[in-house]
């Protein structure tokens, strides 16, 4: 069960990686403006790895304490997570010299509910609902 919780964690993780990288360049394309000094791949990349391997972790702790109701408590709790997590891109102060400022909480902000959707999206694959 562990190692398919990792798993699971390190696919989701990687899954939304992919998707950030895919987003960044459709926005680019869409608006012509680039937020490279805020946003690079690598950040975003290993940011999201990081939060689904901590929501791999959560979902083995809660699993361990909550056992049959361990779902419903991650479910609502990583959700939570990713909606108090907009609260950083929303006040963050930019530099004067970017071009377009008010266009970068349309990057950011889409991009905090991606590790929520990939482990979602995912857990079909790792995880039955028997186990």
């Amino acid at each position: 069960m562990q190692k398919k919780i990792f798993l699971h964690g390190l696919f989701a993780g990687i899954f939304t990686a992919v998707a950030c990288i895919v987003y960044i360049r459709v926005y680019f394309f869409a608006f012509e403006i680039s937020f490279k000094k805020l946003v690079n791949i690598g950040s975003v990349s290993g940011l999201r790895m990081l939060a689904c391997m901590l929501a791999a972790i959560g979902y083995w702790l809660s699993k361990k304490w909550f056992g049959k109701k361990a779902d419903i408590f991650f479910n609502i709790t990583f959700t939570l997570l990713s909606f108090a997590s907009i609260i950083v891109p929303i006040s963050i102060t930019l530099p004067l010299d970017l071009q377009n400022p008010e266009m970068f909480p349309g990057l950011a902000v889409p991009m905090h509910f991606f590790p929520a959707m990939g482990w979602y999206t995912l857990k079909p694959f790792f995880l039955k609902e028997s186990e």
